[in-house]
Formats: C-alpha cells, sequence, structure tokens
C-alpha cells in the first residue's frame, strides 16, 4: 500500500501507531527520501531512534491510538500498525482504534496475530492465547510462561492478560468493513492477517 501511495502523490506521511523505529529498516532505502514516518506510542512506551534507517525522516509522539485529538482528519497518507491492535484492551477500545487510525489518514494498513493460528505469538507456547483471560493471568503470576517473564504479582499478569487479546479474521473484517482482508500463511495454518484499505 505504500508504494501505491507513493506512486500517486510522489510522497508519503506515514502515523505509524505502536510502532519502533528500526521496524522501518524493512523499507526500501530507495524510498527512504520519499518518506516521512511519525511513531505514536503511549506516554510509558521507549520512543527511540536507536537502530532507526539512518536517512529517514522519521519522529515521535505521544498519543493514544484510541483517542487521537490532537490530530486532524486524513492528516497523514497512511496509518499502519504491526501486532498492536490486539494489546489495546477491550473490544470497545479495538472499534475506537478502528475508528481512529481510519480518521487521521486517508488509507490503512493493519497487522495481528490470527487467534486461529496454535502457538501464541507473544510467548511460543501452544493454545495459550485459548486459555480463559482468568486462567491466562493465574499462570502468568504463578510461572515463566514460554519466552514471556514471570509476572511480578497477580495485579500485573492481570493486566497483561487484559492487555493481550488475540482476534480472529472474522472480528477484523467487522472492525474494518469493507477493508481487503489478507492472510500469512505457515505451512497450512493463517499465522496472522492484516487490513488494507481506503478511509
Amino acid at each position: 500500500m505504500l508504494n501505491e501511495i507513493i506512486n500517486e502523490r510522489g510522497f508519503a506521511r506515514v502515523l505509524d501507531v505502536g510502532g519502533r523505529a528500526q521496524y522501518w529498516r524493512l523499507l526500501e532505502p530507495a524510498l527512504y527520501s520519499r518518506v516521512h514516518v511519525t511513531v505514536l506510542n503511549l506516554p510509558n512506551e521507549p520512543q527511540t531512534s536507536i537502530n532507526a534507517p539512518p536517512s529517514l525522516d522519521i519522529d515521535f509522539q505521544i498519543g493514544n491510538a484510541c483517542h487521537m485529538p490532537e490530530i486532524a482528519d486524513s492528516s497523514y497518507d497512511l496509518c499502519h500498525s504491526n501486532s498492536v491492535i490486539e494489546h489495546v484492551g477491550s473490544l470497545s477500545n479495538m472499534a475506537l482504534f478502528a475508528k481512529e487510525t481510519k480518521r487521521v489518514a486517508a488509507a490503512f494498513y493493519h497487522q495481528t496475530p490470527n487467534l486461529w493460528f496454535p502457538i501464541e505469538p507473544h510467548y511460543g507456547v501452544p493454545f495459550f492465547h485459548w486459555l480463559p483471560k482468568p486462567v491466562r493471568a493465574t499462570l502468568l503470576a504463578r510461572r515463566k510462561i514460554g519466552y514471556g517473564g514471570l509476572a511480578p504479582n497477580f495485579h500485573a499478569a492481570l493486566e497483561t492478560a487484559d492487555h493481550t487479546e488475540i482476534i480472529t479474521p472474522a472480528l477484523m473484517r467487522q472492525l474494518f468493513p469493507g477493508a481487503e482482508l489478507l492472510r500469512e500463511r505457515y505451512y497450512l495454518f493463517c499465522k496472522s492477517i492484516a487490513v488494507r484499505g481506503r478511509s
């Protein structure tokens, strides 16, 4: 989608919600001069240009992708996120995320893990994400799960469980009606899903 925008406009202003500067090393170096990236994160998230592409025009902003009153409608050409929507909390917050990220940009591209893939992507443990939230919180408070750390207390475990809610392709379609749904496959399984479209 980014290439399409650059071909149409010659330049692209990108809002990366919940992202990291080093992610943009995936961008072809030939496009660095034709892209400006703003990385938006919550106040408690690290904002750093460490490992950012050295010649990419990139800046950082503090904000909440579920509510961005500081950003005017259609301020960006593309709103992008990589594995973020599953961390915004409730289903209501996911709907707000979808609404806001469509409002602030002319186009959007959002990727997220697929609930039906058997390996939980944040811990590398089979079926962990299929357990009820209270069970996940209890396990996170009692033992180290996969490559995730042991929660320091039960409250922290609850917060982690509350803010990791992997979703289905069907829900992604509901959140972004009319968008194109893309599937990333790992052998026979759909590992992750993405939506792309125009706002």
